[in-house]
């Protein structure tokens, strides 16, 4: 048993908390079989309707993989199961989520349903330079073996030095890295972050620029 002490010096004991997050856990799990049950819906299908492989809730449900259900994914299954979303948060997560400040972010490419919304620690935000929350968005690329999430600033629609820009190709959004083109003054060097599309010079005035990222983060998908 291991036993350790908190930020007020308290004893802890954590097989104790191991415990009861788990127990926690598995009263999700068991809220979530029901509703499914109840409903009488497929957990393929399901799986597939918040965006993962075909497997994925059977795994989470009957073992444990993963040990709790992210944000996201908790959000699209409570609006398929037609639940608040609250119902399937731990209670150990409801008490760290009461301690911690947060950010709710929309997401930029679908800006009025509230399920495409996550939340990002407010202490994330302590190093980054932006001017108001209202601005911020997020965006997700999802490639073969990760998923890149970004948060975007939208109030920067021109360059203002090289760096990673979300553009807007006809509503397709795609990040690019961007800087001063070294053979036109005129002209900006805009190099796509990823390898769908290759490197364009153009004109600063005829480029569509969403927003600058702010801040990057990669998900690696297991095998």
């Amino acid at each position: 048993m291991k036993v350790l002490r908190d930020q007020n010096n308290r004893m802890v004991n954590t097989e104790e908390i191991n415990n009861k997050t788990n127990i926690d856990n598995d009263d999700v799990r068991e809220k979530i079989k029901n509703l499914i049950k109840k409903k009488n819906y497929n957990l393929r299908d399901l799986s597939r309707n918040i965006k993962k492989n075909d497997a994925y809730l059977q795994q989470y449900l009957y073992r444990g993989t993963p040990k709790v259900l992210p944000e996201e994914y908790r959000y699209l299954l409570a609006k398929l199961l037609d639940v608040n979303v609250n119902e399937l948060v731990p209670n150990w997560l409801k008490k760290i989520s009461l301690q911690e400040e947060f950010f709710i972010l929309r997401n930029i490419e679908n800006k009025i349903d509230y399920i495409n919304q996550i939340s990002f620690s407010k202490e994330l935000f302590l190093g980054l330079d932006f001017f108001d929350e209202k601005n911020l968005y997020y965006f997700q690329t999802y490639m073969s073996d990760c998923k890149i999430t970004t948060i975007v600033d939208v109030s920067i629609k021109k360059f203002i030095r090289p760096d990673i820009y979300l553009l807007n190709d006809k509503k397709n959004y795609f990040l690019a890295i961007i800087e001063l083109s070294k053979l036109s003054q005129n002209k900006l060097s805009v190099k796509p972050y990823f390898n769908n599309f290759s490197p364009f010079q153009i004109n600063a005035n005829f480029l569509n620029i969403s927003g600058l990222i702010l801040w990057q983060c990669s998900n690696i998908f297991s095998k």
